[in-house]
């Protein structure tokens, strides 16, 4: 009988993969995804909510303008049912008797973002310097 002959291989532990080239691959396709990108600017609404602190003239009666969004997105103004497109025509009818009335959009909490959005881009259209949103359930 022949005698096979095994080659033992004896591995170090100095002996490791050259890891310089996948670093490579990874920063090359770290730098595509970079200049590929692309960013969106998104428009966005500042909202400030109301305090219950007096920020400036404490004593000068200024009276809100309350715009309401009930829980089936019904826009009440003054007292009375709007539509949700006449917000900005009304709040310009009233603030030209106090330019310096804020307006506070209170609105339900079942009631849908778009609405807030809407009346408060219209308030914001309008001229009112301040406007405001409450929650209410």
């Amino acid at each position: 009988m022949a005698r096979l002959n095994k080659k033992h291989h004896n591995y170090s532990a100095d002996s490791q993969t050259d890891m310089t080239p996948m670093l490579d691959i990874v920063f090359i396709l770290l730098l595509f995804f970079v200049v590929t990108t692309s960013f969106v600017n998104t428009q966005s609404i500042d909202i400030t909510q109301p305090s219950r602190e007096c920020q400036q003239d404490c004593d000068a009666k200024v009276i809100p303008l309350v715009v309401t969004i009930d829980e089936q997105n019904q826009v009440s103004f003054d007292n009375r049912i709007i539509d949700i497109e006449a917000i900005q025509a009304n709040l310009e009818s009233q603030l030209v008797k106090d330019r310096q009335a804020p307006v506070i959009v209170k609105i339900h909490g079942d009631a849908q973002n778009v609405s807030m959005v809407s009346a408060v881009d219209q308030a914001n259209k309008a001229g009112a310097l301040e406007v405001s949103v409450a929650a209410w359930h």
